[in-house]
């Protein structure tokens, strides 16, 4: 094991400017620059809630359309039911773009889910590792297929996309 000296003088500032360098070369090189909304940022917090369908059917619970000139950034989904589902009871998927099945584009990650992500009792959402990046005009929608519960009064799938708008920058001239 090597042994470690304290710097001082000359040789401290250039250690330290050493690791000033390299902590703003691993900044730049961060693949996931929206972990965290920019100041100019509008949030998003698109709730959903419908009765549960018959079984095999599939409902809309949540849907957002993309304002023009901006992106959206999705960092979290809500997608629960009451009564408490066990996992295969429910299918979630999210899809973009679902124009009667027509362009529809499945999210890749959260196709088929055959379990709730998140809670509505415990107020918990479920966090993507990478947020997701949609268009503008894109539409975003959680899609849920009953499998095995019971379509009755007061059995409802609840939902949230959650996640923030940046403005899209125009397209650079030539």
């Amino acid at each position: 094991m090597s042994r470690q000296f304290p710097l001082s003088g000359p040789d401290a500032v250039q250690a330290a400017d050493l690791v000033r360098v390299r902590a703003e070369k691993n900044r730049a090189a961060w693949p996931y620059e929206d972990l965290q909304a920019p100041p100019d940022a509008v949030p998003v917090n698109q709730p959903g809630i419908v009765d549960i369908p018959a079984q095999g059917s599939t409902a809309t619970v949540a849907s957002y359309k993309v304002p023009a000139g901006f992106r959206l950034i999705l960092r979290a989904i809500l997608l629960d039911s009451s009564p408490i589902a066990n996992p295969g009871d429910t299918s979630w998927t999210v899809t973009q773009n679902p124009n009667a099945g027509a362009q529809a584009n499945p999210v890749q990650g959260l196709i088929a889910i055959p379990f709730n992500l998140g809670s509505y009792r415990y107020g918990t959402v479920f966090v993507f590792p990478k947020p997701y990046s949609f268009a503008a005009n894109d539409v975003i929608s959680a899609i849920a297929t009953n499998v095995n519960l019971i379509s009755s009064a007061g059995n409802v799938y609840c939902s949230a996309l959650i996640g923030y708008l940046v403005r899209e920058l125009a397209p650079k001239r030539r």
